[in-house]
């Protein structure tokens, strides 16, 4: 009998899903639009080479064979099944630590709506163990609207006039894998298909406003570097372009593309997640040596020890670089330069009035400190206090204290988030303090992301033999998978 290993998202879109013991695979899934508006999925599948088994098809050769299924269901209703034999390239040797992944591309039309996407992927030589995968797709491009396919990111962009697995639209683009970018990269290719825009505005030209968005401040990354592209209406119109990224720092980011009519009225707006590794670039301290403070809310703050309180409290709406100078600096620099730095932090998340934002950030930082602070933990150090300053009060918080076998928890309900839908949190008390709770799991693209995050809950009654085991035994007054699923 097969063993059934369920596995999660890594990042949005795509995802990197895996078995210690045995194969390892990425999946990516998109949903795209013809030029007569005929919807259809993209699924890439890259199979680890090293992690599959080989065996013999001929004299010295050796060869790997991977099924693939996938049933797209609607309504418990079976609507479209595919279903093949992967196989990878042929070798002399069985040695699996030298072979190459191998990768397939397949496009299945579909008709419009939601569906969920059931995914089974079994090693046939191996010891029959099925990574197994569940998610949902929504295919919604109407003939009486503009609509677009998800905004895409890729490792490079070449020119290419040969056909190839990963060519399209004339150029070799292969996907960017779980959307982490590595310092070695320097250029982050995207691309965007929109549809339906010559039906819909007639003959005319569109604007595109592609731009670096800071996930944690908001803020355009480098406002020199917009990148405008301009095309005209079509039944499907390609934007295609790459961000320059040498000198982004580490950290976590949105790249967003605004699309525009001829009168500059904004028609849609799409962004994706990534995370940059570019350990290279520090902040650059003489920024904040020439800054004026002359006449500003921070002149009068020469309380070092008050200031550096208040800029530590900056911490959950930082961005990476300026994580890094907290620190590393504030020890060291004079006041006049942490005045500086101060200032010019809220100077750039609110121009026209920076003290005004400081004052309704301070009186969040009051809330947490009240609600989940302590006299040895700041509020704003705490999980909870770190996510609510960082994504703002949730929609819904589910507390449970009172389950039988559980150490108490709390999840945290957004019903929208960072162009993410129903985001949620789970917080854990796991020494019994009943208040210093620590962040688990959740679901939000760049935060803690636990496949074992259930037995974590449990553990004060049940051990865990199997490393690989993310569910625990069914026990009465269980409600952890209805406050996840259903809130």
């Amino acid at each position: 009998m097969k063993k059934i290993i369920l596995l999660v998202p890594f990042l949005f879109l795509c995802y990197f899903v895996a078995n210690a013991q045995g194969m390892k695979a990425f999946i990516s899934h998109k949903a795209f639009c013809t030029n007569t508006m005929q919807p259809y999925i993209e699924f890439t599948f890259i199979i680890g080479g090293n992690t599959v088994n080989y065996v013999p098809i001929t004299d010295n050769r050796y060869q790997a064979d991977v099924e693939i299924r996938v049933d797209m269901m609607r309504n418990d209703t079976l609507v479209k099944q595919l279903h093949y034999i992967l196989n990878s390239d042929q070798f002399e040797d069985s040695v699996r630590q030298t072979k190459p992944d191998f990768v397939d591309i397949q496009n299945v039309p579909m008709p419009q709506g939601e569906f969920f996407l059931y995914f089974y992927m079994t090693d046939l030589h191996g010891n029959k163990d099925t990574l197994s995968y569940i998610d949902k797709i929504s295919l919604n491009f109407p003939e009486d609207a503009i609509s677009t396919s998800k905004l895409s990111l890729h490792r490079s962009l070449v020119a290419s006039e040969n056909p190839g697995l990963f060519v399209k639209y004339g150029y070799q683009i292969p996907p960017l894998y779980s959307n982490f970018v590595p310092e070695s990269q320097y250029t982050l290719p995207f691309s965007l298909e929109v549809y339906n825009t010559k039906n819909i505005l007639g003959g005319q030209k569109l604007k595109a406003d592609c731009y670096i968005q800071s996930v944690e401040s908001r803020l355009v990354v480098n406002a020199n570097n917009i990148i405008t592209l301009h095309a005209p209406t079509d039944d499907v119109v390609l934007f295609l372009n790459e961000f320059n990224v040498f000198n982004l720092p580490s950290g976590n980011y949105f790249a967003v593309l605004d699309l525009y009519d001829n009168r500059d009225s904004l028609l849609l707006s799409e962004r994706v997640f990534f995370q940059k590794s570019n350990p290279s670039v520090k902040l650059n301290l003489n920024d904040y040596s020439v800054t004026s403070i002359t006449g500003t809310f921070v002149e009068f703050d020469t309380i070092r020890k008050d200031l550096i309180d208040n800029i530590k409290t900056l911490f959950p709406i930082s961005t990476n670089i300026e994580r890094d100078f907290y620190e590393n600096n504030l020890k060291h620099l004079p006041i006049e330069q942490l005045q500086s730095y101060f200032y010019s932090f809220w100077k750039k998340r609110n121009p026209s009035n920076p003290e005004e934002a400081w004052k309704k950030y301070k009186t969040r930082v009051d809330i947490v400190q009240e609600r989940f602070g302590s006299r040895q933990v700041k509020g704003y150090l705490t999980d909870r206090g770190r996510i609510y300053l960082q994504y703002g009060q949730p929609n819904e918080i589910i507390e449970e204290h009172s389950d039988p076998v559980t150490l108490p928890y709390e999840v945290w309900h957004y019903y929208y988030l960072n162009g993410q839908s129903n985001v949620k949190f789970i917080f854990y008390d796991p020494v019994l303090t009943g208040r210093d709770y620590e962040l688990l799991h959740s679901n939000l693209y760049g935060e803690r992301n636990n496949p074992n995050w259930k037995m974590y809950l449990v553990r004060k009654i049940q051990t865990q033999q199997d490393i690989y085991e993310t569910n625990p035994l069914d026990y009465w007054g269980n409600s952890m998978d209805d406050y996840w699923r259903y809130h």
